[in-house]
Protein backbone atom coordinates (compact mmCIF):
# COMPACT_ATOMS: atom_id res chain seq x y z
CA UNK A 1 0.00 0.00 0.00
CA UNK A 2 1.22 3.55 -0.86
CA UNK A 3 -0.62 6.58 0.88
CA UNK A 4 0.06 9.97 -1.00
CA UNK A 5 -1.16 13.29 0.61
CA UNK A 6 -2.18 16.39 -1.53
CA UNK A 7 -4.32 19.45 -1.52
CA UNK A 8 -7.70 19.11 -2.73
CA UNK A 9 -7.30 21.13 -6.13
CA UNK A 10 -4.11 19.41 -6.99
CA UNK A 11 -6.31 16.17 -7.44
CA UNK A 12 -7.79 16.75 -11.44
CA UNK A 13 -10.42 15.43 -13.44
CA UNK A 14 -9.37 11.58 -13.62
CA UNK A 15 -9.45 11.62 -10.20
CA UNK A 16 -12.96 13.68 -9.85
CA UNK A 17 -14.45 10.80 -11.94
CA UNK A 18 -12.59 7.87 -10.24
CA UNK A 19 -13.90 9.20 -7.00
CA UNK A 20 -17.58 9.62 -8.59
CA UNK A 21 -17.39 5.71 -9.64
CA UNK A 22 -16.21 4.77 -5.60
CA UNK A 23 -19.03 6.79 -4.45
CA UNK A 24 -21.61 4.65 -6.83
CA UNK A 25 -21.47 1.57 -4.90
CA UNK A 26 -23.37 2.95 -2.27
CA UNK A 27 -26.46 4.42 -1.63
CA UNK A 28 -24.77 6.21 1.44
CA UNK A 29 -21.48 7.15 -0.26
CA UNK A 30 -23.80 8.91 -2.63
CA UNK A 31 -24.19 11.55 -0.09
CA UNK A 32 -23.27 15.15 -0.75
CA UNK A 33 -20.86 15.19 1.76
CA UNK A 34 -18.96 12.70 0.50
CA UNK A 35 -18.47 14.45 -3.39
CA UNK A 36 -15.41 15.53 -4.73
CA UNK A 37 -17.14 18.76 -5.35
CA UNK A 38 -17.76 19.07 -1.46
CA UNK A 39 -14.22 18.32 -0.81
CA UNK A 40 -13.03 20.75 -3.65
CA UNK A 41 -15.23 23.54 -2.07
CA UNK A 42 -13.48 23.36 1.89
CA UNK A 43 -10.34 23.41 -0.01
CA UNK A 44 -10.56 26.36 -1.64
CA UNK A 45 -11.60 27.86 1.89
CA UNK A 46 -9.17 25.91 4.09
CA UNK A 47 -5.45 25.78 3.36
CA UNK A 48 -5.37 22.99 6.37
CA UNK A 49 -7.49 20.72 3.81
CA UNK A 50 -5.91 17.40 2.44
CA UNK A 51 -6.69 14.39 0.68
CA UNK A 52 -5.27 10.90 1.48
CA UNK A 53 -5.02 8.85 -2.05
CA UNK A 54 -4.69 5.20 -1.30
CA UNK A 55 -3.11 3.13 -3.75
CA UNK A 56 -3.25 -0.67 -4.10
CA UNK A 57 -0.58 -2.50 -6.85
CA UNK A 58 -0.49 1.11 -8.08
CA UNK A 59 -4.07 1.71 -8.84
CA UNK A 60 -6.01 4.08 -6.53
CA UNK A 61 -8.07 2.05 -4.35
CA UNK A 62 -9.89 5.10 -1.76
CA UNK A 63 -9.23 8.89 -1.17
CA UNK A 64 -9.46 10.05 2.57
CA UNK A 65 -10.43 13.86 2.81
CA UNK A 66 -9.32 14.98 5.85
CA UNK A 67 -8.62 18.38 7.88
CA UNK A 68 -5.51 18.83 10.00
CA UNK A 69 -6.07 20.42 13.18
CA UNK A 70 -3.92 20.99 16.23
CA UNK A 71 -1.40 18.53 17.22
CA UNK A 72 -1.71 16.85 13.57
CA UNK A 73 -4.68 15.66 14.27
CA UNK A 74 -6.90 15.28 11.63
CA UNK A 75 -11.25 16.10 11.54
CA UNK A 76 -13.56 15.34 8.38
CA UNK A 77 -13.71 17.91 5.64
CA UNK A 78 -15.09 20.90 6.73
CA UNK A 79 -15.46 19.94 10.27
CA UNK A 80 -17.82 20.67 12.30
CA UNK A 81 -20.52 21.02 9.12
CA UNK A 82 -19.59 17.49 7.73
CA UNK A 83 -22.70 15.42 8.82
CA UNK A 84 -21.50 12.41 7.40
CA UNK A 85 -17.76 10.94 6.32
CA UNK A 86 -15.15 8.16 6.04
CA UNK A 87 -13.40 6.82 2.68
CA UNK A 88 -14.54 7.00 -0.54
CA UNK A 89 -13.17 3.72 -1.96
CA UNK A 90 -13.32 0.59 -4.00
CA UNK A 91 -14.14 -1.56 -1.33
CA UNK A 92 -10.69 -3.06 -1.38
CA UNK A 93 -9.67 -3.95 2.34
CA UNK A 94 -6.67 -2.18 3.64
CA UNK A 95 -5.95 -0.81 7.32
CA UNK A 96 -6.86 2.51 8.12
CA UNK A 97 -4.05 2.87 10.70
CA UNK A 98 -1.23 2.52 8.01
CA UNK A 99 -3.04 5.15 5.75
CA UNK A 100 -3.55 7.88 9.29
CA UNK A 101 0.22 6.78 9.85
CA UNK A 102 1.75 6.87 6.48
CA UNK A 103 -0.34 10.02 5.79
CA UNK A 104 2.14 11.46 8.91
CA UNK A 105 -1.05 12.34 11.30
CA UNK A 106 -0.83 11.72 14.69
CA UNK A 107 -4.75 10.05 14.13
CA UNK A 108 -7.75 10.93 12.52
CA UNK A 109 -11.08 11.52 14.46
CA UNK A 110 -14.41 10.88 13.31
CA UNK A 111 -17.88 11.16 14.30
CA UNK A 112 -20.72 9.58 11.99
CA UNK A 113 -19.19 7.32 9.75
CA UNK A 114 -21.58 4.58 7.88
CA UNK A 115 -21.24 1.43 9.74
CA UNK A 116 -21.41 -0.02 6.31
CA UNK A 117 -17.66 1.13 5.73
CA UNK A 118 -16.33 -1.85 8.42
CA UNK A 119 -12.83 -1.27 7.94
CA UNK A 120 -13.32 1.31 10.38
CA UNK A 121 -16.22 -0.41 12.23
CA UNK A 122 -13.13 -2.35 14.93
CA UNK A 123 -12.14 2.11 15.06
CA UNK A 124 -15.82 3.08 16.71
CA UNK A 125 -16.02 4.05 20.07
CA UNK A 126 -18.80 2.44 22.61
CA UNK A 127 -21.74 3.81 23.03
CA UNK A 128 -20.76 6.14 19.76
CA UNK A 129 -23.36 4.46 17.31
CA UNK A 130 -26.32 5.77 16.55
CA UNK A 131 -29.12 5.92 14.04
CA UNK A 132 -29.17 8.23 10.87
CA UNK A 133 -33.07 9.21 10.47
CA UNK A 134 -34.01 9.65 6.78
CA UNK A 135 -37.32 10.10 4.84
CA UNK A 136 -37.51 7.66 2.57
CA UNK A 137 -39.48 8.20 -0.64
CA UNK A 138 -38.80 5.41 -2.60
CA UNK A 139 -42.61 4.62 -3.07
CA UNK A 140 -43.82 8.03 -3.38
CA UNK A 141 -44.98 10.94 -1.10
CA UNK A 142 -48.37 9.40 -0.55
CA UNK A 143 -46.76 5.81 1.05
CA UNK A 144 -44.28 8.01 3.22
CA UNK A 145 -47.18 10.48 4.90
CA UNK A 146 -49.22 7.35 5.47
CA UNK A 147 -46.06 5.53 7.01
CA UNK A 148 -46.21 8.72 9.23
CA UNK A 149 -48.30 8.74 13.08
CA UNK A 150 -51.69 9.52 11.90
CA UNK A 151 -51.78 12.20 14.49
CA UNK A 152 -48.64 14.09 13.35
CA UNK A 153 -50.21 14.82 9.78
CA UNK A 154 -53.94 15.79 11.65
CA UNK A 155 -52.17 18.43 13.77
CA UNK A 156 -49.63 19.48 10.98
CA UNK A 157 -53.03 20.22 8.72
CA UNK A 158 -55.01 21.83 11.51
CA UNK A 159 -51.62 23.73 12.34
CA UNK A 160 -51.35 25.15 8.59
CA UNK A 161 -54.56 26.08 8.18
CA UNK A 162 -54.44 28.22 11.80
CA UNK A 163 -51.19 29.82 10.31
CA UNK A 164 -52.53 30.35 7.15
CA UNK A 165 -55.38 32.96 9.22
CA UNK A 166 -53.02 34.52 10.63
CA UNK A 167 -50.20 34.93 7.87
CA UNK A 168 -52.34 34.65 4.97
CA UNK A 169 -51.80 31.80 2.32
CA UNK A 170 -48.79 30.00 2.12
CA UNK A 171 -46.63 28.48 -0.47
CA UNK A 172 -43.59 26.50 -1.23
CA UNK A 173 -40.57 27.28 -2.80
CA UNK A 174 -38.68 24.48 -4.27
CA UNK A 175 -35.36 25.71 -4.66
CA UNK A 176 -34.95 29.47 -4.97
CA UNK A 177 -32.17 30.83 -6.84
CA UNK A 178 -28.75 32.32 -4.97
CA UNK A 179 -28.23 33.93 -1.98
CA UNK A 180 -31.36 35.87 -1.20
CA UNK A 181 -32.55 34.15 1.69
CA UNK A 182 -29.52 32.68 3.28
CA UNK A 183 -29.40 35.55 5.42
CA UNK A 184 -32.63 34.87 6.86
CA UNK A 185 -31.76 31.30 7.46
CA UNK A 186 -28.48 32.19 9.23
CA UNK A 187 -29.67 34.94 11.71
CA UNK A 188 -32.97 32.31 12.42
CA UNK A 189 -30.48 29.66 12.90
CA UNK A 190 -27.62 31.92 15.02
CA UNK A 191 -30.14 33.80 17.38
CA UNK A 192 -31.18 29.58 18.11
CA UNK A 193 -28.28 28.34 18.40
CA UNK A 194 -24.85 29.81 20.00
CA UNK A 195 -22.90 27.21 18.34
CA UNK A 196 -23.86 28.21 14.66
CA UNK A 197 -23.61 31.97 15.55
CA UNK A 198 -19.92 30.81 16.87
CA UNK A 199 -19.50 28.92 13.16
CA UNK A 200 -20.25 31.04 11.01
CA UNK A 201 -18.75 33.76 12.73
CA UNK A 202 -15.78 32.33 10.97
CA UNK A 203 -15.22 33.40 7.29
CA UNK A 204 -14.14 29.55 6.16
CA UNK A 205 -17.31 28.16 7.42
CA UNK A 206 -19.32 31.27 6.11
CA UNK A 207 -17.86 30.61 2.33
CA UNK A 208 -18.10 27.22 2.34
CA UNK A 209 -22.29 27.55 3.01
CA UNK A 210 -21.93 30.12 0.15
CA UNK A 211 -20.18 28.60 -2.70
CA UNK A 212 -22.17 24.84 -1.61
CA UNK A 213 -25.60 27.24 -1.83
CA UNK A 214 -24.46 28.75 -5.29
CA UNK A 215 -22.84 25.18 -6.62
CA UNK A 216 -24.88 23.24 -9.06
CA UNK A 217 -22.78 20.00 -9.52
CA UNK A 218 -24.59 17.00 -9.97
CA UNK A 219 -22.41 15.47 -7.02
CA UNK A 220 -22.99 18.44 -4.80
CA UNK A 221 -25.42 21.33 -5.42
CA UNK A 222 -27.05 23.58 -2.87
CA UNK A 223 -31.03 23.97 -2.34
CA UNK A 224 -32.50 26.54 -0.48
CA UNK A 225 -35.80 26.46 -0.12
CA UNK A 226 -39.00 26.80 2.13
CA UNK A 227 -42.38 28.08 3.47
CA UNK A 228 -43.41 31.47 2.25
CA UNK A 229 -46.77 33.69 2.85
CA UNK A 230 -46.43 36.05 -0.13
CA UNK A 231 -42.54 36.50 -0.46
CA UNK A 232 -42.09 36.26 3.42
CA UNK A 233 -39.95 33.48 4.80
CA UNK A 234 -41.77 30.97 7.59
CA UNK A 235 -39.51 28.54 7.74
CA UNK A 236 -35.97 27.94 5.38
CA UNK A 237 -34.08 24.83 4.87
CA UNK A 238 -30.45 24.91 2.97
CA UNK A 239 -30.24 21.33 1.68
CA UNK A 240 -27.46 19.68 -0.52
CA UNK A 241 -28.38 17.66 -3.19
CA UNK A 242 -26.47 14.49 -4.62
CA UNK A 243 -27.45 12.11 -7.13
CA UNK A 244 -30.50 10.63 -5.47
CA UNK A 245 -30.57 12.51 -1.77
CA UNK A 246 -31.32 15.56 -0.34
CA UNK A 247 -29.40 16.08 2.67
CA UNK A 248 -30.58 18.95 5.28
CA UNK A 249 -27.90 21.34 6.62
CA UNK A 250 -29.31 24.12 8.06
CA UNK A 251 -32.63 24.85 8.98
CA UNK A 252 -34.84 27.15 10.91
CA UNK A 253 -37.99 29.38 11.13
CA UNK A 254 -39.27 32.30 11.94
CA UNK A 255 -39.89 31.53 15.72
CA UNK A 256 -42.28 33.75 17.04
CA UNK A 257 -44.56 31.39 14.38
CA UNK A 258 -43.17 27.90 16.61
CA UNK A 259 -46.73 27.46 17.81
CA UNK A 260 -47.96 26.62 14.60
CA UNK A 261 -45.29 23.82 14.40
CA UNK A 262 -43.94 25.89 10.86
CA UNK A 263 -40.51 23.75 10.73
CA UNK A 264 -42.87 20.37 10.35
CA UNK A 265 -45.20 21.82 7.83
CA UNK A 266 -41.72 22.77 5.98
CA UNK A 267 -40.18 19.45 5.94
CA UNK A 268 -43.73 18.00 4.92
CA UNK A 269 -43.91 20.70 2.23
CA UNK A 270 -40.30 19.62 1.19
CA UNK A 271 -40.85 15.87 1.51
CA UNK A 272 -43.83 16.33 -1.20
CA UNK A 273 -42.02 18.69 -3.70
CA UNK A 274 -38.58 16.53 -3.80
CA UNK A 275 -40.40 13.67 -4.35
CA UNK A 276 -42.31 15.32 -7.82
CA UNK A 277 -38.41 16.31 -8.69
CA UNK A 278 -37.51 12.45 -8.13
CA UNK A 279 -35.86 12.24 -5.34
CA UNK A 280 -35.79 9.60 -3.31
CA UNK A 281 -34.63 10.23 0.09
CA UNK A 282 -33.74 12.97 2.35
CA UNK A 283 -31.30 12.37 4.96
CA UNK A 284 -31.67 13.92 8.21
CA UNK A 285 -28.18 13.54 9.57
CA UNK A 286 -26.79 12.06 12.28
CA UNK A 287 -28.41 14.54 15.09
CA UNK A 288 -30.58 12.50 17.46
CA UNK A 289 -33.06 15.79 17.46
CA UNK A 290 -36.96 14.43 18.42
CA UNK A 291 -38.30 15.74 15.23
CA UNK A 292 -36.41 13.84 12.86
CA UNK A 293 -38.09 10.31 14.85
CA UNK A 294 -41.22 11.51 14.21
CA UNK A 295 -40.87 12.59 10.25
CA UNK A 296 -38.45 9.20 9.61
CA UNK A 297 -39.53 6.27 7.53
CA UNK A 298 -35.91 4.77 7.46
CA UNK A 299 -32.59 4.72 8.89
CA UNK A 300 -28.58 3.53 8.90
CA UNK A 301 -26.24 3.45 11.60
CA UNK A 302 -23.37 5.56 12.21
CA UNK A 303 -20.49 5.78 14.30
CA UNK A 304 -17.63 7.72 15.88
CA UNK A 305 -14.38 6.99 16.70
CA UNK A 306 -10.86 7.88 15.89
CA UNK A 307 -7.98 5.88 14.43
CA UNK A 308 -4.88 6.81 15.81
CA UNK A 309 -1.58 6.18 14.25
CA UNK A 310 0.34 4.64 17.76
CA UNK A 311 -1.21 1.51 18.98
CA UNK A 312 0.52 2.82 22.84
CA UNK A 313 -2.06 6.10 22.21
CA UNK A 314 -4.90 3.75 21.00
CA UNK A 315 -4.30 1.45 24.40
CA UNK A 316 -3.98 5.10 26.46
CA UNK A 317 -7.09 6.55 25.72
CA UNK A 318 -9.03 3.83 25.07
CA UNK A 319 -8.04 3.11 29.29
CA UNK A 320 -9.08 7.16 29.46
CA UNK A 321 -12.40 6.77 28.30
CA UNK A 322 -13.17 3.34 29.94
CA UNK A 323 -12.34 5.49 33.49
CA UNK A 324 -14.41 8.81 31.98
CA UNK A 325 -17.55 6.20 31.33
CA UNK A 326 -17.29 4.41 34.69
CA UNK A 327 -17.42 8.09 36.60
CA UNK A 328 -20.33 8.85 34.27
CA UNK A 329 -22.47 5.80 35.58
CA UNK A 330 -21.50 6.14 39.05
CA UNK A 331 -22.44 9.65 38.87
CA UNK A 332 -26.33 8.85 37.06
CA UNK A 333 -26.19 6.24 39.91
CA UNK A 334 -25.93 8.74 42.36
CA UNK A 335 -28.60 10.67 41.22
CA UNK A 336 -30.91 7.83 40.50
CA UNK A 337 -30.34 7.07 44.84
CA UNK A 338 -31.02 10.34 45.88
CA UNK A 339 -34.25 10.63 43.88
Amino acid sequence: MHVSVVRPDQLGPAEGALWANFQELSPITLNPFFSFTFTQIVGRARPNARVAVVEEDGQIAAFLPYEIHSNNIGMPIGWPMNNLHGFIGSGTAFDPRSVVRAAGLRGWRFQAAPQQQGVLVPYHYPETTVQCQVISLADGYKSYVESLSRSLVTKTTRKRRNLERVAGPLSYKWCSPGLKYLPQLIDWESSRHYGVQRLLSDSSALRIVEDVTMSENRDCAGRLSGVFADELPIALLLGIMGPQALCGWFCAFDASLSRFSPGTIMWLSLAEHAGNQGVTRIDLGAGQDPYKFKLANASYGVGGGAVWASRAETLIRAAYRRIIQRSKRRAQMRIRAGS
